[in-house]
C-alpha cells in the first residue's frame, strides 16, 4: 500500500511541476505550488522512512553449516582373506616290506651269532673264609683264573687265589677259600677268566649268608711265595682238590667226623716224603689231635692222594670254617678248607 500512494505522490509532484513551465499560464501561484510540493516532499520522505522502518532488521541467516555429524568412523580394514593353507603333500605309501622266510635253506650255511654270556652268582658266603660260587653258560674245557678282590678297587689290589676247568662245561658249582687280603671288606668281587678271553665276574657282601653246596667243582689253589717285597708273588698252579664233608654240611654238636681232601699233584714236580708236610692254618680248630702232619708218601706229578684229619664238632649251633694246607716249609702248596654248620 505505501508503495502505491509513494507512487501516486511522486506522479503528482511531477504534474505540479509541469504546470509551471515557462511560456505557460500557470493556475496556481508559484508559492501554493511551491507549499504543494513541499508537502508532497515531506510525505515522500516519511512515507520512504516509515517504509525503510517496516524492512525487517536482517534476519540472522540460519546456520547454513550444519555440524556435520561426527566422522563416521571408518570400517576397519577388512581383513584380507587368510591365504588358503596349501594341502600338505600327500606321503607317498610305504613301500611294502619284503618279509623273508625265517627259515634257512639247507643249501645256505647259517652264520654263527654270538652265544649267551658266561655268568657266576654268589650262593653262600661265610664271612672272611669261604664262598659257594653257581657258574652258568661256561664253555668246555677251559681253565679259568680265580680272582678276588675289594669291589671299589679290584683292578689294583685283586688276588689270584686259584684256577677251576670249566670240564663239560654248562652249569656247576664250586667254591673259593676268601684270602687274607679281603678280610673284613664289606663287598667283594669274585673274577673269572680264562686264555680264551671268556671271563664272567659278580661281587657279593661279605657277610654270612645262603647256603654252600654239598657237591662242587674242585678249585686249584694258588700258592703265595715267599719273595722279595720289589718281586711279584709266585701264581703257579701246583695242584687240584676236593673235599668231604662238602662245605657247610650239617652236624651235631659234638659230633665225631673226618675231613678228608682229594689232593692231585699238577706241579710238575715229585712232592718228597721228607720234605712235604700238611697243617692247620687258620680258622676254628677243629682237628682232635695234631696240628701237623708229615706227607708220608712221594706224590709224583699227576698222581693223587688223600689227606685225612679227625675232627669234631663244636658244642654250639653256628658255622664254622677251618683251613689246613699242603706246604713245602714255608710255601703253601695247596690249601686244604673245611666248612660245617653245627645244629
Amino acid at each position: 500500500m505505501r508503495s502505491i500512494k509513494l507512487f501516486t505522490s511522486i506522479i503528482l509532484i511531477a504534474f505540479l511541476a509541469g504546470c509551471s513551465l515557462p511560456g505557460s499560464n500557470p493556475t496556481v501561484s508559484p508559492d501554493d505550488l511551491e507549499k504543494a510540493l513541499d508537502v508532497l516532499r515531506t510525505e515522500v520522505s516519511q512515507t520512504l522512512a516509515a517504509d525503510m522502518a517496516q524492512i525487517p532488521t536482517a534476519t540472522a541467516l540460519p546456520q547454513i553449516v550444519t555440524a556435520l555429524p561426527s566422522a563416521t568412523a571408518l570400517p576397519t580394514e577388512l581383513p584380507l582373506p587368510t591365504s588358503t593353507a596349501l594341502p600338505t603333500s600327500t606321503p607317498l605309501p610305504t613301500s611294502t616290506p619284503v618279509v623273508l622266510p625265517t627259515a634257512i635253506p639247507a643249501t645256505l650255511t647259517a652264520t654263527a651269532t654270538e652265544g649267551p654270556k658266561t655268568s657266576i652268582t654268589i650262593i653262600g658266603v661265610e664271612k672272611n673264609k669261604v664262598i659257594s660260587v653257581q657258574a652258568d653258560l661256561f664253555p668246555a674245557n677251559q681253565v679259568f683264573k680265580i680272582r678276588v678282590g675289594p669291589f671299589d678297587t679290584f683292578f689294583k689290589d685283586y688276588v689270584e687265589v686259584g684256577t677251576i676247568n670249566s670240564g663239560q662245561g654248562g652249569s656247576f658249582k664250586f667254591t673259593v677259600q676268601l684270602p687274607a687280603e679281603v678280610k673284613d671288606v664289606e663287598r667283594i668281587t669274585v673274577r673269572l677268566d680264562s686264555p680264551a678271553k671268556v671271563f664272567a665276574y659278580n661281587y657279593f657282601k661279605n657277610v654270612t649268608s645262603g647256603t654252600i653246596p654239598t657237591t662242587a667243582t674242585p678249585v686249584t689253589a694258588t700258592p703265595v711265595t715267599a719273595t722279595p717285597a720289589t718281586a711279584t708273588p709266585a701264581t703257579n698252579t701246583v695242584c687240584e682238590m676236593s673235599v668231604s664233608p662238602a662245605l657247610s654240611s650239617v652236624m651235631k654238636a659234638g659230633e665225631d667226623f673226618d675231613a678228608v681232601w682229594t689232593v692231585k699233584n699238577i706241579s710238575g714236580k715229585t712232592w718228597e716224603s721228607g720234605n712235604i708236610d700238611y697243617k692247620y692254618v687258620s680258622g676254628t680248630e677243629l682237628q682232635k689231635y695234631e696240628k701237623i702232619y708229615d706227607l708220608n708218601e712221594a706224590v709224583k706229578n699227576g698222581e693223587t692222594i688223600k689227606i685225612r684229619v679227625d675232627m669234631i664238632a663244636p658244642k654250639t649251633a653256628g658255622t664254622y670254617s677251618t683251613t689246613w694246607a699242603v706246604v713245602n716249609g714255608s710255601t703253601t702248596l695247596c690249601n686244604l678248607p673245611v666248612t660245617i654248620i653245627v645244629k
